[in-house]
């Protein structure tokens, strides 16, 4: 018998971001080989009593008997819970991690799980974090910028210790071919598995609705972040556009302050005040519904150090939507998209180019988008279900080979 721990400070079962969305299809992969999942959050924990509750077959969630009206518990109490259950049986038992910015807790559930109790314990890293804190411009003015330039070095360093640990882990899994690379230097027990999918969810799906020549309405679900997403160019393309076809921008998701102060001038300059709305951020499940109003789904971003090493787990979620998406050529998109094949790809970093590509969808979306749609659906069940990554899981963890095979 084989269990797997995934361990995260964020939120796991009640989230309404991509993350989530991945530990969830990652259990999904490992319960679809036998495998018992338990899903342990910080942030949804609640403090003793506590069991596990089965949410799916195989797939259970740590759960405090108390309610989820209750505050938040310790992360003392949470790591003993923890090994309470861990310590429950003779399964052979991994832990795994999904990390958060909150590096710190990281640390600690390594050395409380891994140093202190001797579990095995691996990691799982989607994003080079080390390239987050100077990813932004820095404000204008003297004060603010020199309060930037600090913050942003205090990070980096921390970002960059917290890279230290991985030689400490029993192995990590990759998103993209830039982050096997990068640390390849320093382990090679690792794999990589790209964004993953659910080929289920496509089952019964409708495909686009037809564009009756009026509104063309496009969609971008995610964290709202203006110079990690390239909104700028999006905002410049539709502008440009604008004189010619009624285009309408959608988004969803996490909006902080500062970022939508940024998206508020945005409108102003290129005059978009009635073109671009915010619909806050909704349950994953009814995301799945609001997609099918739109025509396309958009993954706009920039090409700079953070875009090269992550790879969109949104995308997962944009490719079994049944609409249509355009996205640039960063990381790996390329690997998996093909463009006027099962999407739209185009050069990073050009409001030119977006336009140009707008334009040409626009005028074939009637002939071609059902065919882009029927194409992704192919990619997701080919390439990227999560089924497909079940035996390299099972070999990752669980086995001794030096070599995994896995899926293109």
């Amino acid at each position: 018998m084989r269990e797997v721990f995934i361990i995260s400070t964020g939120e796991i079962l009640t989230g309404k971001t991509a993350g989530s969305r991945r530990m969830q299809n990652i259990a999904k992969s490992l319960a679809a080989g036998s495998i018992t999942v338990f899903l342990c959050s910080l942030a949804e924990f609640r403090g003793e009593p506590a069991d596990m509750d089965m949410i799916r077959q195989g797939v259970f969630a740590l759960r405090s008997v108390k309610g989820e009206d209750q505050q938040k518990s310790s992360l003392r109490h949470f790591l003993k819970t923890v090994n309470r259950f861990l310590a429950m049986g003779e399964a052979d038992k991994v832990i795994y991690l999904y990390p958060t910015t909150f590096v710190l807790k990281d640390f600690i559930y390594l050395l409380y799980f891994k140093l202190l109790k001797r579990h095995r314990f691996f990691c799982e890293i989607n994003e080079l974090r080390r390239a987050i804190p100077f990813s932004s411009p820095p404000p204008s003015g003297l004060g603010p910028g020199i309060r930037y330039f600090l913050k942003a070095a205090k990070d980096f360093v921390v970002f960059s210790l917290n890279e230290l640990q991985v030689v400490f882990y029993d192995g990590i899994t990759v998103i993209s071919t830039s982050l096997e690379k990068y640390f390849s230097r320093c382990t090679r027990r690792m794999i990589r598995v790209p964004i993953l999918c659910d080929a289920e969810e496509i089952d019964g799906m409708d495909y686009p609705p037809a564009f009756d020549g009026k509104t063309f309405k496009i969609c971008f679900a995610g964290y709202i972040k203006c110079d990690k997403e390239g909104f700028k160019l999006v905002y410049e393309a539709i502008s440009k556009l604008s004189t010619r076809y009624d285009v309408e921008l959608y988004l969803y998701g996490i909006l902080e302050e500062e970022d939508n102060t940024q998206l508020t001038h945005l409108s102003e300059k290129y005059d978009l005040k009635e073109k671009v709305y915010y619909k806050g951020n909704i349950d994953p499940e009814d995301l799945k519904r609001e997609f099918l109003k739109y025509h396309l789904l958009i993954l706009p971003r920039p090409i700079n150090k953070r875009t090269i090493y992550g790879f969109s787990t949104k995308l997962s979620e944009y490719l079994v939507s049944g609409i249509p998406v355009l996205l640039t050529d960063v990381s790996d998109n390329a690997m998996f998209i093909k463009d006027n094949y099962n999407g739209y790809i185009i050069p990073p970093g050009s409001a030119d180019a977006i336009a140009g590509k707008l334009e040409e969808i626009i005028l074939s979306y009637n002939d071609r988008a059902q065919e882009i749609v029927k194409n992704a659906h192919i990619t997701v069940r080919e390439r990227l279900d999560l089924r497909l990554f079940t035996q390299v899981y099972d070999d990752f963890f669980f086995s001794n080979r030096k070599k995994m095979s896995q899926p293109a």
